[in-house]
């Protein structure tokens, strides 16, 4: 087990990264869409973030995934490769849940989130020089596969920024990361946003940035497993 004060460190410094998450996303909503963006430097200097504010919501979120991804990835003692996952995946939660709050509130992914991602997964790819074809794999296997449906769609079916963001999540987790993101995100979107739809019982347009995003922390968290679950499970059928 991880020493107490990491994660006393962990619960720190998830606080301070989800405030200026928690800025950002709220200055990227005051900004608005970008069809309809005002003028950055007249926003800026008229938004003033408070801790009351919506956007608030992030600071505990994200404190709390950096602490779960401690208990998650340091249960088994203090290693170098998983210091190297946490400190890679942990601002990367920050980030899930400070595009999912923008996405949820205007319908974008403001595309700083996406470069910081990507830049993680740079690093986690220079890391793990062995095995770069599945970071650079897992950058262009979903958001290809979203790419083709937005063009087929003519964007109506899928965004350009769930492309952007899962090339980006696709270079930090890895080609099996970013499927299983992509199946559990759809899952996830097509039971919760059509059960809101049948409790509603009106439409509504689908933010599927939170969903990946929660996908992308479940993965973080336990996607080994899960990919381990399965291969283990095709090996038992095939004997």
């Amino acid at each position: 087990m991880a020493l107490p004060y990491v994660y006393i460190s962990l619960l720190v410094l998830g606080t301070v990264c989800g405030m200026a998450a928690a800025w950002y996303s709220g200055y990227r909503v005051a900004l608005g869409p970008e069809e309809e963006e005002n003028d950055p430097a007249e926003v800026r200097k008229h938004y003033k973030w408070k801790f009351k504010s919506k956007e608030s919501v992030i600071i505990p979120i994200s404190a709390f995934l950096w602490v779960l991804l401690g208990c998650v990835l340091l249960k088994d003692g203090l290693t170098n490769e998983k210091i190297i996952l946490l400190v890679l995946f942990a601002p990367a939660t920050t980030m899930l849940v400070g595009l999912s709050y923008v996405d949820i509130m205007i319908f974008e992914i403001p595309p700083l989130y996406d470069i910081l991602i990507a830049v993680l997964g740079v690093i986690r790819l220079l890391t793990d020089l062995s095995h770069w074809y599945e970071y650079l794999i897992g950058g262009v296997l979903v958001s290809g596969i979203f790419l083709l449906i937005a063009l087929f769609s003519k964007g109506k079916a899928m965004g350009g920024g769930d492309i952007k963001l899962t090339a980006a999540m696709g270079l930090l987790l890895g080609w099996k990361g970013i499927f299983l993101v992509m199946a559990i995100g759809s899952l996830m979107g097509a039971v919760i946003h059509g059960s809101i739809m049948l409790i509603s019982k009106k439409e509504h347009v689908l933010a599927f940035g939170p969903y990946l995003a929660a996908a992308g922390v479940v993965v973080m968290c336990v996607g080994d497993k899960i990919v381990k679950m399965y291969m283990d499970y095709v090996a038992s059928t095939m004997r």
